[in-house]
Order: structure tokens, then sequence, then C-alpha cells
């Protein structure tokens, strides 16, 4: 009797397995299909950094054949950061850092609008607005 209970509980701890592994695939695949893909080609786009802190702005227009935000800000030496697991975190903007000891930090915001990723999965787009802007209090 008690081989039997071990035989099911051990089916029953398999077929849990198999239901995690599908659902697992099942999200990266809506993730991969449903994530934005980069535009290739020339670009122009605008950037802008507001930093109330500093009394700081800044706007300038650049033409760009990157595909990511990230990597366009980088090579524009724009942004300091640190890597992490989840891609670059934006330390500094233009020299302008942002303190923990205030809890500041930089938004972006594309369009106007939130950016609902981070700077390493934004995708560029022609004609498009970027703002970095220091935000202080979490």
């Amino acid at each position: 009797m008690e081989g039997k209970k071990n035989n099911k509980r051990l089916i029953a701890i398999i077929a849990g397995i198999v239901i995690l592994t599908v659902v697992c695939v099942g999200l990266l695949f809506v993730y991969r299909s449903t994530r934005e893909k980069p535009i290739e080609g020339g670009k122009s786009i605008t950037v802008q950094i507001e930093s109330k802190r500093d009394s700081y702005s800044f706007e300038k227009t650049y033409s760009t054949d990157e595909e990511y935000l990230g990597n366009f800000l980088d090579s524009q030496g724009l942004i300091g950061f640190d890597e992490s697991e989840y891609g670059r975190f934006i330390t500094s903007v233009q020299g302008y850092e942002a303190k923990s000891d205030e809890q500041s930090w930089w938004s972006i915001s594309v369009n106007g609008e939130s950016a609902m990723t981070g700077v390493d999965e934004i995708v560029i787009a022609d004609g498009d607005t970027y703002l970095l802007e220091l935000k202080i209090g979490y």
C-alpha cells in the first residue's frame, strides 16, 4: 500500500514539473513574439535631459543607426551606468549623478510617456523624443 502512495506522489510531482515547464515555455514564446522589434537604418531622434536639482536642461537632435537607446546613449558618452542581470542601470547623465542618500534616480520617457522597460530594451524609432529626467524620491 505504501508503494502505491509513493508512486502516486511521484506521478503528481512529475506532472507538476511538466505543467510548469509548459507554462514557462509558453510565457517565453509570448514575451518574444510581443517584444518590440528593432528598426534598422538611419533615424533622427531628440534627446532631452532635465535635472531640476542641478538647474540643468539640455536638448539635441541626433542621427543614428543604433537600434536600442542604451547603446546609443553609451556610444555618445551621455550616460554612466552600473551593469546588472537586468541590463544597464543609469547612474549619471552628462556627469550629473543620481545619489542614493537623496533617493535620486534617472527616469526615461519616450514621447512624453514613462518607459515601461529598461534603457537596453527601448527600441529607437525615427522621430522619437527621449527625456532623461533626474527624479528625487522613490
